[in-house]
Protein backbone atom coordinates (compact mmCIF):
# COMPACT_ATOMS: atom_id res chain seq x y z
CA UNK A 1 0.00 0.00 0.00
CA UNK A 2 1.54 3.34 -0.95
CA UNK A 3 0.73 6.67 1.73
CA UNK A 4 -0.03 9.18 -0.24
CA UNK A 5 -1.12 12.86 1.46
CA UNK A 6 -3.59 14.69 -0.48
CA UNK A 7 -5.15 18.50 0.30
CA UNK A 8 -8.57 19.52 -0.15
CA UNK A 9 -9.89 22.67 -0.62
CA UNK A 10 -13.39 24.29 -0.81
CA UNK A 11 -15.21 27.97 -1.34
CA UNK A 12 -17.97 27.57 -2.92
CA UNK A 13 -21.17 25.81 -1.11
CA UNK A 14 -21.41 24.28 2.24
CA UNK A 15 -17.66 23.93 2.44
CA UNK A 16 -17.00 22.02 5.29
CA UNK A 17 -19.84 19.80 4.36
CA UNK A 18 -17.98 19.28 0.90
CA UNK A 19 -14.59 18.18 2.24
CA UNK A 20 -16.37 15.75 4.61
CA UNK A 21 -17.94 14.66 1.61
CA UNK A 22 -14.87 14.30 -0.10
CA UNK A 23 -13.23 12.36 2.68
CA UNK A 24 -16.17 9.82 2.90
CA UNK A 25 -16.15 9.43 -0.95
CA UNK A 26 -12.32 8.79 -0.60
CA UNK A 27 -12.90 6.42 1.93
CA UNK A 28 -15.14 4.19 -0.14
CA UNK A 29 -13.27 3.86 -3.33
CA UNK A 30 -10.54 2.35 -1.89
CA UNK A 31 -8.19 5.42 -0.59
CA UNK A 32 -8.23 4.80 3.13
CA UNK A 33 -7.81 8.16 5.47
CA UNK A 34 -5.83 7.49 8.44
CA UNK A 35 -4.98 11.18 9.78
CA UNK A 36 -7.22 14.54 8.40
CA UNK A 37 -5.12 17.60 9.42
CA UNK A 38 -7.16 20.54 11.40
CA UNK A 39 -9.28 23.11 8.94
CA UNK A 40 -7.83 26.27 8.05
CA UNK A 41 -9.65 29.52 6.06
CA UNK A 42 -7.32 30.90 3.80
CA UNK A 43 -8.01 33.50 1.62
CA UNK A 44 -7.76 32.92 -2.24
CA UNK A 45 -4.59 32.75 -3.79
CA UNK A 46 -2.76 33.26 -7.03
CA UNK A 47 -4.32 34.38 -10.20
CA UNK A 48 -6.97 33.48 -12.69
CA UNK A 49 -4.98 32.04 -16.18
CA UNK A 50 -7.68 31.99 -18.99
CA UNK A 51 -5.50 30.71 -22.54
CA UNK A 52 -2.16 31.88 -20.35
CA UNK A 53 -3.22 35.36 -20.07
CA UNK A 54 -2.96 35.96 -15.99
CA UNK A 55 -5.72 38.03 -14.50
CA UNK A 56 -5.28 38.74 -11.00
CA UNK A 57 -8.37 37.78 -8.43
CA UNK A 58 -9.10 36.77 -4.83
CA UNK A 59 -10.82 39.74 -3.61
CA UNK A 60 -14.21 38.80 -5.27
CA UNK A 61 -13.78 35.05 -4.48
CA UNK A 62 -14.64 33.21 -1.15
CA UNK A 63 -12.23 32.44 1.18
CA UNK A 64 -11.38 28.23 1.14
CA UNK A 65 -11.18 25.87 3.62
CA UNK A 66 -8.50 23.89 3.48
CA UNK A 67 -7.10 20.67 5.50
CA UNK A 68 -4.35 18.13 3.99
CA UNK A 69 -5.24 13.53 5.20
CA UNK A 70 -2.74 11.18 5.25
CA UNK A 71 -4.11 8.12 3.11
CA UNK A 72 -3.34 4.82 1.76
CA UNK A 73 -4.28 3.08 -1.13
CA UNK A 74 -3.27 -0.01 -3.68
CA UNK A 75 -4.30 2.53 -6.66
CA UNK A 76 -0.93 3.61 -9.04
CA UNK A 77 -0.43 7.26 -9.34
CA UNK A 78 -2.82 7.22 -12.60
CA UNK A 79 -5.75 5.49 -11.18
CA UNK A 80 -4.88 7.44 -7.67
CA UNK A 81 -5.78 10.72 -10.11
CA UNK A 82 -8.73 9.08 -12.08
CA UNK A 83 -10.61 8.07 -8.61
CA UNK A 84 -10.09 11.93 -7.62
CA UNK A 85 -11.39 13.54 -10.69
CA UNK A 86 -14.46 11.60 -10.12
CA UNK A 87 -14.86 12.77 -6.91
CA UNK A 88 -14.27 16.21 -7.43
CA UNK A 89 -17.05 15.69 -10.25
CA UNK A 90 -19.45 14.01 -7.77
CA UNK A 91 -19.30 17.02 -5.47
CA UNK A 92 -19.86 19.29 -7.97
CA UNK A 93 -16.14 20.40 -9.42
CA UNK A 94 -16.13 21.48 -13.20
CA UNK A 95 -13.11 21.73 -14.82
CA UNK A 96 -12.08 23.68 -17.81
CA UNK A 97 -9.28 22.86 -19.83
CA UNK A 98 -7.74 26.30 -20.10
CA UNK A 99 -8.91 28.06 -16.89
CA UNK A 100 -7.14 27.57 -13.85
CA UNK A 101 -7.68 29.29 -10.17
CA UNK A 102 -11.62 29.37 -10.59
CA UNK A 103 -13.79 28.96 -7.22
CA UNK A 104 -14.53 25.30 -6.50
CA UNK A 105 -17.34 23.23 -4.49
CA UNK A 106 -14.07 20.98 -4.10
CA UNK A 107 -10.34 20.86 -4.69
CA UNK A 108 -8.35 17.45 -4.04
CA UNK A 109 -4.68 17.64 -4.67
CA UNK A 110 -1.78 14.87 -4.54
CA UNK A 111 1.19 16.40 -2.62
CA UNK A 112 3.03 12.79 -1.88
CA UNK A 113 2.79 9.65 -3.27
CA UNK A 114 5.33 7.42 -1.07
CA UNK A 115 8.43 9.29 -2.13
CA UNK A 116 7.89 8.94 -5.53
CA UNK A 117 9.03 11.41 -8.33
CA UNK A 118 6.44 11.05 -11.12
CA UNK A 119 6.22 13.82 -13.78
CA UNK A 120 4.20 12.92 -16.85
CA UNK A 121 1.84 15.53 -18.83
CA UNK A 122 -0.84 14.27 -17.39
CA UNK A 123 0.46 14.31 -13.46
CA UNK A 124 3.14 15.39 -11.44
CA UNK A 125 4.10 14.12 -7.89
CA UNK A 126 4.88 15.88 -5.60
CA UNK A 127 2.82 18.77 -6.42
CA UNK A 128 4.77 21.06 -8.30
CA UNK A 129 3.71 24.32 -6.10
CA UNK A 130 3.16 22.53 -2.48
CA UNK A 131 6.57 24.58 -1.28
CA UNK A 132 5.01 27.91 -2.33
CA UNK A 133 1.80 27.40 -0.93
CA UNK A 134 0.85 27.90 2.92
CA UNK A 135 -2.35 26.80 2.49
CA UNK A 136 -1.23 23.29 2.20
CA UNK A 137 2.00 23.39 4.26
CA UNK A 138 0.92 24.74 7.13
CA UNK A 139 -2.36 21.59 7.68
CA UNK A 140 0.71 19.23 6.09
CA UNK A 141 2.74 19.86 8.98
CA UNK A 142 0.52 19.63 11.24
CA UNK A 143 0.12 16.08 10.29
CA UNK A 144 3.93 15.01 9.34
CA UNK A 145 6.70 18.48 9.83
CA UNK A 146 9.27 15.47 9.89
CA UNK A 147 7.85 14.45 6.46
CA UNK A 148 11.09 15.13 3.58
CA UNK A 149 10.25 16.59 -0.20
CA UNK A 150 11.86 14.13 -2.29
CA UNK A 151 12.74 16.52 -4.57
CA UNK A 152 14.23 19.76 -2.35
CA UNK A 153 16.01 17.68 0.79
CA UNK A 154 14.11 19.89 3.16
CA UNK A 155 11.21 18.54 5.45
CA UNK A 156 7.78 19.79 5.89
CA UNK A 157 8.34 21.83 8.92
CA UNK A 158 11.73 23.60 6.93
CA UNK A 159 9.49 24.46 3.80
CA UNK A 160 6.46 25.97 5.93
CA UNK A 161 9.02 28.44 7.70
CA UNK A 162 10.18 29.52 4.46
CA UNK A 163 6.78 31.18 3.18
CA UNK A 164 4.73 33.71 4.33
CA UNK A 165 1.89 32.52 6.53
CA UNK A 166 -0.13 35.63 6.92
CA UNK A 167 -3.88 34.36 5.25
CA UNK A 168 -3.84 31.19 6.79
CA UNK A 169 -5.36 30.99 9.89
CA UNK A 170 -7.21 28.00 12.18
CA UNK A 171 -10.93 28.34 11.35
CA UNK A 172 -12.67 29.36 14.00
CA UNK A 173 -15.71 27.31 13.78
CA UNK A 174 -13.24 24.52 13.33
CA UNK A 175 -14.83 21.00 13.69
CA UNK A 176 -13.36 17.97 14.00
CA UNK A 177 -13.89 16.12 10.30
CA UNK A 178 -13.88 12.61 10.73
CA UNK A 179 -11.92 9.84 8.67
CA UNK A 180 -15.03 7.15 8.31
Amino acid sequence: MARVFLSLGSNLSNRAEKIQRAINLLNHNHIKITRVSPIYQTEPAGFLSIFGIGLTFGHNQPDFLNCVVETFTDYEPEELMFAIIKIEKTLGRKRLPSIRNLPRTIDIDILFYDDRVINTPFLVIPHPRLKDRAFVLVPLCDLEPDFIHPILNKTISELTNLVDKKGVRPWLANQTLTSV
